[in-house]
């Protein structure tokens, strides 16, 4: 039988002995992370390349997708507009976020 009076230093030792796995479980993802790095800045910068590429093609391609349709009905000048001005809205703002992204994994 243990004598109870061991209790604190038992305790003290399982704190020792989880501090000392955490210590490890940090490191461990320090390894993951700097292995990691490379990969998310190519896949990030090529995010951003599609994407801006995209742009391009839907800037190019912009009288074919936004402008008057005579099969559809009300087809006025600020419904269009306002489509262009949709699409335009949604797309930057993701554009923005990736070179965000993108940026900080390039400055890690």
């Amino acid at each position: 039988m243990k004598n109870p009076t061991d209790a604190p230093e038992r305790a003290a030792a399982g704190k020792a002995k989880l501090c000392a796995m955490k210590a490890n479980i940090s490191e461990m993802m320090a390894v993951i992370e700097q292995a990691g790095v490379p990969a998310l800045r190519v896949a990030f910068t090529v995010a951003v390349i599609v994407f801006l590429f995209a742009g391009i093609f839907i800037w190019r391609r912009r009288h074919q997708f936004f402008d008057r349709d005579p099969d559809v009905e009300n087809d006025v000048p600020v419904v269009r507009h306002n489509r262009e001005e949709a699409i335009l809205f949604v797309w930057s703002g993701m554009t923005l976020v990736l070179v965000a992204i993108m940026c900080g994994v390039w400055g890690a």
